[in-house]
């Protein structure tokens, strides 16, 4: 397995599944500094007389840490999903999701993600500017693993955003926000194994005729993932945070009541 992030190439992944080379092309969704710590643990396992089969799920980093004594001017209420994905559409507001443990590797899987509406051309420009990115840097769509062969080319299973699919013609002005410039897009794969997504994207859908929302980091520029709700509110990026089942917003930055 390369080295250093390189296998989480989309374009390389994708190109050697489709040389033919290979029955079966599997790519950990954490081939960096997380991945080789955890391969360094197995191997030295292994090499104690222990077993050569690990237990693991991606969704193995931190615990969400606990919440502090709420300031003034942030109010919270419950919220379920299904009210979540009434909050996105049509309010078209983007959302920090916090939930449950942290995923491993670089790649925002709906655990530590911003998740938004992909129905418009401007969100991928919104979602770069809030987070200081370049204007031009793509951002990955999340569907319904059912549905994604509708959406996309392959669109087979890819829960880990590893490798390279394009975004069928008919589809593309229906989620410009996830198209990029060669029509490729870093498509997850949400199926029942992810209650979450999964559990959003199919009330989002039964809303807006769609089952396809965008995930990009939750997280500031050069730095790791939001550890607890207190910094995502602290960073006032979205105008709201849910996290098991309540959502947060401050009175300064939030557009209208929820």
């Amino acid at each position: 397995m390369p080295r250093g992030g390189c296998a989480l190439n989309i374009k390389w992944n994708a190109g050697l599944r489709n040389s033919g080379l290979f029955q079966d092309v599997w790519v950990p969704p954490f081939p960096n500094d997380a991945g080789s710590a955890i391969g360094a643990a197995a191997a030295s396992i292994v090499r104690h007389g222990g077993p050569a089969a690990l237990d693991w799920s991606v969704f193995s980093g931190p615990a969400l840490e606990p919440a502090d004594t709420a300031p003034a001017h942030r109010h919270s209420r419950p919220c379920t999903v299904e009210e979540l994905a009434q909050l996105l559409h049509p309010s078209r507001e983007p959302v920090v999701v916090l939930s449950g443990r942290a995923e491993l590797g670089p790649r925002a899987l709906g655990h530590r993600s911003i998740i938004a509406p992909a129905d418009g051309k401007d969100m991928r420009q919104r979602l770069n500017e809030i987070k200081g990115r370049e204007w031009y840097r793509p951002v990955a769509p999340t569907c319904l693993e059912d549905r994604a062969a509708e959406v996309f080319t392959p669109g087979t299973r890819d829960p880990y955003m590893l490798f390279e699919h394009r975004v069928r013609p008919e589809w593309r002005d229906r989620v410009p926000a996830v198209v990029h410039a060669d029509d490729s897009a870093r498509l997850q794969t949400v199926g029942p194994d992810h209650p979450l997504l999964h559990r959003l994207l199919t009330a989002y859908e039964a809303l807006s005729g769609l089952p396809v929302l965008c995930n990009t980091s939750a997280n500031l520029s050069g730095s790791g993932f939001f550890p607890d709700v207190a910094s995502a509110m602290k960073w006032e990026g979205t105008h709201y945070v849910w996290s098991e089942g309540t959502l947060y917003w401050n009175s300064s930055t939030v557009p209208a009541t929820p």
